[in-house]
């Protein structure tokens, strides 16, 4: 559980162990990270979240899904510094982050998963030493959420599910990005998929005063029984911020994400918010 306060407004997190998990012994494989910095008078705000797809072709994505929030927080802030911070351009920043951004954490990311698995194959039993770097990788898939908040903008991406929803400043529920109608069951693109990099959706907004983020894995929409009941309860989540404080929803929230995951699939959940209103309590 983490509540941040920053300079440019709170970022509250939470990550819970799915009730299946917990039944079976089995690890989380969700992962978000979440950091902020300024460099002299410009600020920003870096979040991540990812889910491992956790079936048995997906046993290291617990992993896979550690270094891809790392490896993002650090390519989004190392994007903010050198073509916003230093170059002082939002243009450059937008077309980087468009064109580049996806390329940069894919190669970093599939470099660490292929160190972390020969790290593994030299001190741990698993049978890694048959397999090509493409099947090892697999072995770690997993999601990706990301948004890098400036003072007067929006840079968003993903790849595979989990949502994201921005609460307007007129208390209305933007939906993001759209179900990808040309997958089916439950496959999703993924950090581990060939090309992946080609697979991103990114979006750019203006910020406006009032607004909130949410960021989840998949494990909290799929926790109701349809898309307007999960937009209901993120309206209400952001209402409840206004009148009563981001604290009043960090003290329940723990709750309210087991009891969804025991009531729905068993998935572990990650939520994360970021809002500028202001009020703590």
């Amino acid at each position: 559980m983490s509540l941040q306060q920053t300079e440019l407004g709170w970022v509250l997190a939470n990550k819970r162990r799915g009730a299946s998990h917990r039944k079976n012994h089995t690890a989380c494989q969700d992962a978000y990270a979440v950091a902020s910095t300024s460099i002299d008078d410009k600020q920003c705000l870096a979040i991540a979240v990812a889910d491992g797809h956790g079936s048995k072709e997906h046993d290291l994505s617990q992993y896979g899904s550690e270094y891809a929030v790392e490896i993002a927080i650090k390519e989004l802030l190392a994007f903010f510094k050198n073509f916003y911070a230093k170059e002082n351009s939002l243009t450059l920043l937008k077309k980087n982050f468009k064109d580049n951004f996806p390329r940069r954490v894919g190669l970093r990311w599939r470099n660490a998963v292929l160190k972390d698995a020969l790290n593994r194959r030299l001190s741990l039993p698993i049978p890694l030493k048959q397999q090509d770097d493409v099947h090892i990788i697999k072995r770690y898939g997993t999601t990706l959420l990301v948004a890098l908040v400036l003072p007067d903008i929006l840079l968003i991406g993903k790849i595979g599910d989990g949502d994201i929803l921005r609460f307007t400043a007129e208390n209305k529920i933007d939906k993001l990005f759209n179900q990808n109608h040309e997958l089916i069951a439950n496959y999703t693109y993924s950090l581990s998929s060939p090309g992946a990099d080609k697979l991103w959706e990114t979006i750019i907004l203006t910020r406006e005063k009032g607004e909130a983020l949410l960021l989840a894995t998949d494990g909290l929409s799929n926790a109701f029984t349809d898309e307007e009941q999960f937009h209901a309860f993120a309206i209400s989540t952001f209402r409840r911020i206004q009148e009563f404080g981001v604290k009043s929803v960090e003290t329940v929230l723990p709750q309210w994400l087991d009891d969804y995951s025991a009531q729905a699939t068993g998935d572990d959940i990650t939520l994360v918010i970021f809002t500028d209103m202001f009020q703590l309590s």
